[in-house]
């Protein structure tokens, strides 16, 4: 019980940092920097924690965490990499991020119709935001705008969207199991 508590507020916590995130990018765009990448580290290998932590939780549905020890152990080492090679790789970061959000919303668009045959009343709340920000991580990958307004709208949208489908799945699917 207290390892799902753990897992949750992670949860909560990592999906605050990226509505934050989010938000201060749309006020005060970065600039890709060496100390972008630093902050990116830290955020990848915490957010990896906590997804390893929420896979070996006793949750009742086992839908939030099914996924996330490859998905953690996956954030860790791209963390990992970034911090040791920042200075070749600050350039590629928002593309990056496109791709670790894009594989996230895959991960639960299948969620989503899993949570349906579990008859989830809000399956299809999950559905639509990992569609959203589905959308939103490729047009980061590709970058079709060359106005940089834009793409730091996408950017600061792919944040604010990849906090909202974590924070709704923690908060609509993690259910403790009761002990009998």
């Amino acid at each position: 019980m207290k390892q799902i508590q753990i897992a949750k507020t992670g949860y909560y916590l990592i999906a605050a940092i990226f509505y934050s995130l989010g938000i201060i990018n749309l006020i005060h765009p970065f600039k890709a920097s060496l100390s972008v990448c630093n902050l990116s580290s830290i955020i990848l290998i915490f957010y990896g924690i906590v997804k390893i932590i929420g896979y070996y939780c006793d949750d009742l549905y086992s839908l939030a965490f099914q996924y996330d020890l490859a998905s953690g152990l996956l954030l860790i080492i791209v963390g990992i990499i970034v911090l040791i090679w920042q200075s070749s790789i600050y350039n590629y970061l928002s593309k990056g991020m496109g791709l670790l959000i894009l594989l996230d919303s895959l991960l639960k668009i299948h969620m989503a119709q899993v949570a349906k045959k579990f008859g989830l009343e809000t399956w299809y709340v999950i559905l639509l935001l990992a569609i959203a920000a589905g959308i939103i991580a490729v047009l980061l990958i590709i970058e079709p705008f060359k106005q940089q307004i834009l793409q730091q709208l996408i950017i600061s949208l792919a944040l604010i969207f990849e906090g909202m489908m974590n924070h709704y799945v923690i908060k609509n699917t993690v259910k403790l199991k009761h002990s009998y």
